[in-house]
């Protein structure tokens, strides 16, 4: 989508911002509903496909747009356009790996790894298949809490027998090098491509077929994998057992100065997936020279639902490609209780994986409270650089700029395993 950029930085703006904040409040007496869209209209056409159907209308809450779709387990509560990427291209791998059964060499593989005492077993992981009826995503919930404080919500996560099994024989190598090769998460979410992934793995532990030659059988242009990985994440992904990939985020995080409480609770955290902590870890050491990045991994080790993690683990990745390709960020400084990046020029960075920003009181109060805390910093910044992965309303740009924001809309993720 092309790139949209709004400009407002006219002196009295600009002395407004910072000389009257709390004054900027009395632009939010006008709200509006979140637009209702058509699945087709922002998927482009890929709102159906094999095994899914993204229904309409979508939804929001202002910050995220909220999908239900039909799969095969049901309708699915998706939050957020970066998870609905994220199933698409798992049932997009999916469908091609169910297409392998129909090859003879794979199901005379089968038949052997059944003769084996390990076998092919069900998936341990769940799917959480929503069925809530409110349109308030956890990021919405969280935009909430800007100014109030922050709430802690971790879970424990543990493994099986299961899980034990495969390792010893094999398998559970095979799968993650499967999985990373066709560009999805060893440890997804989604039961039936753990399943899928687990019973071609089976069949290459069986000695029947190799990774290689199942990924030769994989239908040709159904699958593409996902560019812009490191080689040196991508191998630990596939050469890592599960407990030696904690070690080694942990081990990085460490490298790079975040305190042991974050590490702690960033790998307790189920709502990350053993892969996606690895990431964040990566990024992490990627940009590693900015003061203060111990307040994003903080703050992402307190996500308190799926959609809020998956948000986090964009922003980090989204405020690293600011870093690199548009402006060098020098430090990371909390504002109203949240963690915004500050330019080496002077201008703060707010750098947000969002869908879709409507003008909503919710939302209202969240940039009110951020202008507001701008002018609280001991050195202000000159501007602010609101940058965000999807669209914004008329009038919640309108709202933004008159506070001074330079606005950039559909700013796209960069390449790789995080969408």
């Amino acid at each position: 989508m092309k790139t949209q950029q709004l400009r407002v930085l006219s002196g009295f703006v600009l002395f407004a911002l910072f000389a009257f904040p709390s004054n900027l409040v009395a632009f939010t007496d006008a709200f509006e509903a979140p637009p209702e869209q058509q699945a087709s209209s922002i998927l482009e056409g890929a709102d159906t496909g094999p095994g899914y159907l993204v229904l309409s209308p979508v939804r929001g809450d202002g910050f995220l747009r909220v999908y239900d779709v039909q799969t095969e387990l049901g309708v699915e509560r998706i939050s957020g356009d970066g998870l609905l990427k994220l199933r698409l291209h798992e049932l997009k791998v999916l469908s091609a790996l169910r297409q392998l059964e129909t090859e003879q060499s794979f199901l005379d593989g089968l038949k052997e790894a059944a003769k084996r005492p390990v076998g092919f077993v069900e998936s341990t992981v769940t799917d959480p298949v929503g069925t809530a009826k409110n349109t308030l995503t956890g990021v919405g919930r969280m935009f909430g809490r800007i100014g109030k404080g922050v709430e802690q919500a971790v879970t424990g996560e543990a493994g099986s027998p299961a899980e034990l099994a495969k390792a010893i024989t094999g398998q559970a190598r095979a799968k993650r090098e499967l999985a990373v090769k066709l560009g999805v998460d060893p440890y997804t979410t989604y039961r039936p491509l753990g399943e899928a992934l687990d019973k071609a793995a089976s069949v290459s532990t069986a000695g029947s077929l190799s990774v290689g030659a199942l990924l030769a059988l994989v239908p040709g242009g159904a699958i593409s994998q996902v560019a812009g990985t490191a080689e040196s994440l991508r191998t630990s992904l596939i050469d890592s057992t599960r407990s030696e990939l904690e070690e080694r985020t942990a081990s990085v995080l460490r490298r790079n100065r975040i305190p042991e409480p974050s590490i702690s609770r960033l790998l307790a955290n189920a709502y990350f997936t053993p892969a996606e902590r690895a990431v964040v870890a990566y990024q992490t050491e990627a940009f590693s020279n900015v003061e203060g990045i111990d307040l994003l991994v903080g703050r992402a080790a307190e996500a308190g639902s799926r959609d809020e993690a998956y948000f986090q683990l964009r922003r980090i990745v989204l405020t690293r490609f600011y870093d690199e390709k548009i402006a060098g960020l020098a430090s990371i400084r909390m504002v109203a209780g949240f963690p915004i990046a500050l330019r080496r020029d002077g201008i703060a960075a707010v750098v947000m994986p969002l869908d879709q920003v409507a003008w909503t009181q919710e939302t209202a109060t969240a940039f009110s409270s951020l202008n507001e805390g701008f002018g609280s910093l001991p050195f202000p910044p000159t501007s602010v650089d609101f940058v965000m992965t999807g669209d914004i309303t008329d009038l919640a740009a309108e709202r933004i700029a008159s506070m001074g924001w330079g606005i950039t809309s559909n700013m796209p993720m960069p390449d790789g395993p995080v969408f």
